[in-house]
């Protein structure tokens, strides 16, 4: 160190003004003269009294730099101007003497400025150290390095110039070693941004190639963590679709149980039917048999077992006639919604219905707006002005279009009956010989003919207003034009089209009025899944929105159809056969229905339905809105047993017939 220390110069000289510079303040020497100033080697700038505040600004930065310089260039270790400087590889650097005096035997030593743990490899561990570029390059600009050994002369020495340091640092600084370069020896990096010298930027490539190498393994790990996660991911898709499979086959097999068991239960209802039907048979026939033989037996001796048994004979086949008129009397229709057999006997209840509102409220002119007539039917008095009783089994009933009569269907006496309303009695009928059930009956004024559906002949029979009968539409089947069960039927005089309930094939037809077919409402094109050879495959099919349909209704551009087996009432266009509308639930609640039969509409367009299963009427709006219900359960004036034929006359009056009371009534 001592040996160092000799070879070293002083940083005052280093440092030192060149002596024809001196600060404004400062004054002149008498014995230099002010017109023969000593002549630096180079041209510098020198304030004078004059200058602005920018030259002292300038100078300032000038002081500035000098002990930045000073720093740089001094060593932490001897306090002294480095010499012959060595850089360690955290980037501080010292004198080469220093270190080796600092290191001396130590197997890891510690940066005396950052205290980074270093490792000695080697005895020329320090000898082969780097030196810092930079800072001998300012001792060389400076007259110090390790080459030159010499002291310059005193820069106070008067005939000797001194030689002028430019105090302010040029080029760029490194980002990390802080060190002043010039900008040919500067890298920048377009990754961090920052800016290198050429020893930090080999150092600051090596860390990118390292940290590269980590991304690498980074890459590498995700690239594996991704594979797993396909795998899980296929994994899982996998087994969602195993447990679809799995809950679609317990759901089908749910299904298929169920259906197992709706099988047996219509096969039971079947053999039930089948089994109470042959009992009656025989009754019948047995019944039969007595009294044939009892026409034949002639024996006057025996009067009076003839009359025992002529009593007999009646009460037996009164019994029969009952039997044989009840045997149909329990209902069974299959909900599609809830996937059951919904049976339901002929035993009407006793359900919700409105009482009127007082008499002052009715308007004098009902159909002047529909606001009108809703307070007409909720203050209207339902209570029949006339019940005609001369019909065993009352159907449909209307009125003709061209002679003002009643047409009220026999379902019993398989005719239809004509009844002159004034006076109430028949006038005549219309028979034919292969007419069996006549259930409802429609008008076409245009042509003068009247239709009656036949629901065990499967047709539509039709008559001219005089009663002779013309000819039959349709047969039994599900083709086009085919019938099975048909109840409602209705006419649109505008188009001269009928329009046919066609129950057992849950549709509506449309037809010409010569039985040529035209459309149909209810059956649409979906697409379905269907099991073909144990593979489920989806295909559109011909399906129906109806279920067990009894009634429809013509009225301006829509066709109103009562869907009683879905206890709604739905409302179709006429011209695109589209839904418009539906209404009506199950229950005996008000808006709801039990087994609905029968429905008409009103010149405004009113809904009249008659819910046979709850024993009343109930009216709505065109909309569906419920507007009223009337009657109740029972046999008296205004009440109901099962109403199975209604109609409204333009002047609002209501015609209902009742198949269990055996009754028409005029309200």
């Amino acid at each position: 160190m001592a040996e160092k220390l000799k070879k070293k110069p002083g940083l005052s000289f280093v440092l030192k003004r060149w002596s024809g510079e001196k600060r404004a303040d400062e004054p002149k020497s008498p014995k230099t003269p002010a017109t023969a100033p000593v002549q630096p080697t180079q041209t510098h700038f020198r304030p004078n009294a004059a200058s602005s505040r920018g030259a002292q600004a300038d100078l300032k930065t000038k002081r500035l730099s000098a002990g930045g310089i000073k720093e740089l260039v001094q060593c932490s270790l001897c306090l002294e101007v480095m010499y012959n400087p060595k850089m360690l590889p955290c980037q501080h650097t010292f004198c080469m003497a220093c270190l080796l005096v600092y290191i001396t035997d130590k197997p890891i030593i510690e940066c005396p400025t950052c205290r980074v743990k270093i490792q000695v490899k080697g005895a020329n561990f320090v000898k082969d150290l780097p030196s810092n570029l930079y800072i001998d390059s300012l001792l060389e600009m400076f007259g110090v390095n390790g080459e030159n050994k010499s002291v310059p002369a005193s820069p106070g020495t008067p005939t000797t110039p001194t030689q002028h340091v430019e105090l302010h640092a040029g080029g760029v600084r490194c980002s990390y070693c802080k060190t002043m370069c010039d900008s040919s020896d500067i890298s920048a990096c377009q990754h961090c941004k920052m800016s290198f010298c050429r020893l930090c930027w080999s150092q600051h490539l090596d860390d990118l190639r390292t940290q590269m190498g980590s991304i690498l393994k980074q890459l590498d790990s995700a690239a594996g963590r991704l594979e797993h996660k396909i795998e899980h991911f296929k994994d899982r898709c996998e087994r969602i679709v195993e447990q679809i499979n799995l809950a679609a086959d317990e759901k089908i097999n749910a299904i298929i149980d169920t259906k197992n068991s709706l099988l047996r239960e219509a096969s039971n209802l079947q053999k039930n039917g089948d089994l109470s039907a042959l009992a009656l048979r025989n009754t019948l026939d047995d019944t039969k048999a007595v009294a044939s033989k009892s026409m034949a037996n002639k024996d006057d001796s025996k009067d009076k077992v003839q009359v025992t048994t002529f009593i007999n004979l009646h009460q037996n086949a009164l019994q029969i006639l009952s039997d044989v008129s009840k045997w149909d009397v329990e209902r069974f229709v299959f909900d599609k919604e809830n996937f059951r057999i919904e049976q339901d006997s002929l035993t009407p209840v006793d359900a919700e219905s409105d009482d009127p509102l007082p008499e002052c409220g009715r308007q004098n002119e009902p159909l002047e707006s529909e606001d009108s007539l809703v307070l007409h039917y909720r203050s209207r008095n339902f209570l029949p002005h006339y019940v005609w009783r001369k019909t065993s089994r009352p159907g449909g009933v209307g009125i003709g279009p061209w002679d003002n009569h009643l047409y009220v269907c026999g379902m019993d006496s398989h005719c239809v009956l004509v009844v002159e309303r004034s006076q109430a009695r028949i006038v005549s009928r219309l028979t034919y010989e292969e007419m069996l059930y006549p259930v409802h009956i429609a008008f076409m004024k245009s042509s003068g003919e009247i239709y009656v559906t036949d629901k065990w002949k499967h047709c539509v029979h039709v008559f001219s207003k005089e009663g002779g009968y013309l000819r039959s539409i349709g047969q039994k089947g599900s083709r086009p034009g085919m019938f099975r069960s048909p109840e409602g039927i209705a006419t649109d005089k505008n188009n001269n089209h009928l329009y046919v309930v066609d129950t057992g094939n849950d549709r509506v037809q449309i037809l010409q009025p010569d039985g040529k077919y035209v459309d149909q409402i209810g059956v649409v094109n979906k697409m379905q899944a269907v099991n073909t050879s144990t593979v489920w495959e989806n295909k559109e099919v011909l399906c129906t929105e109806l279920n067990n349909p009894t009634g429809v209704a013509i009225t301006g551009d829509r066709v109103v159809v009562l869907d009683s087996g879905n206890r709604r009432v739905k409302i179709y266009n006429k011209q695109d056969k589209s839904k418009i509308i539906e209404f009506g639930a199950v229950g005996p609640r008000k808006g709801q229905f039990r087994q609905p039969e029968v429905l008409a509409v009103d010149p405004m367009g009113f809904i009249l339905v008659g819910d046979s299963g709850n024993c009343r009427v109930q009216v709505f709006k065109p909309n569906g809105h419920y507007v009223r219900a009337f009657g109740r359960m029972g046999s008296e004036p205004g009440k109901f047993g099962w109403i199975s034929g209604i109609h409204v006359t333009k002047q609002l009056d209501i015609i209902i017939s009742d198949t269990k009371n055996r009754s028409v009534s005029f309200f």
